[in-house]
């Protein structure tokens, strides 16, 4: 499998149908970005799912940036 269908396999399994709300202003770079995050940094290492969303939350927060948790 190759890393844009484990993306898109590892985004629907986290958030089910939903689309990014980023789609609508840039496209290119959404697809850009979820391909690196869910195509290859998912797959890093040995965290589990869970471990890895709680450690997005903490760097979200940290850096004032949770609005990026919106999902549409």
């Amino acid at each position: 499998m190759d890393r844009i269908e484990k993306s898109k396999e590892k985004y629907q399994e986290l958030f089910g149908e939903s689309v990014p709300s980023a789609y609508a202003t840039d496209p290119e770079f959404q697809d850009i970005l979820s391909r690196f995050i869910f195509g290859e940094v998912f797959y890093q290492g040995t965290l589990t799912d869970i471990q890895r969303e709680l450690l997005t939350l903490v760097v979200l927060r940290v850096n004032q940036t949770l609005p990026q948790l919106k999902v549409r």
